[in-house]
């Protein structure tokens, strides 16, 4: 039993001692849209209306259009952090 305890602490502090590598970042897949998809998106985000704000709604804003913005900002962070 005092073998094995022994080993667990070695382990620890083996881990705790070893050099630090390079950070990975793990991100999700992208989507790829067809030309056509999106063409389509564009002419109905159009019909939207104003994004409303991240914590307001007003008159004559949109909730979806606030999801979509966020969403495209959400995958240019994704492709930034891929390069």
């Amino acid at each position: 039993m005092v073998s094995t305890g022994a080993t667990a602490v070695g382990a620890y502090f083996d881990y705790k001692g070893a050099e630090k590598g390079e950070p990975v970042i793990v991100t999700p897949p992208l989507v790829d849209y067809t030309n056509e998809i999106q063409t389509r998106a564009a002419d109905e985000f159009e019909k939207l209306g104003p994004p409303c704000a991240r914590d307001t709604v007003t008159e004559n804003c949109s909730a979806v259009a606030r999801f979509v913005m966020d969403y495209g900002t959400l995958r240019d962070k994704i492709r930034a952090a891929k390069e």
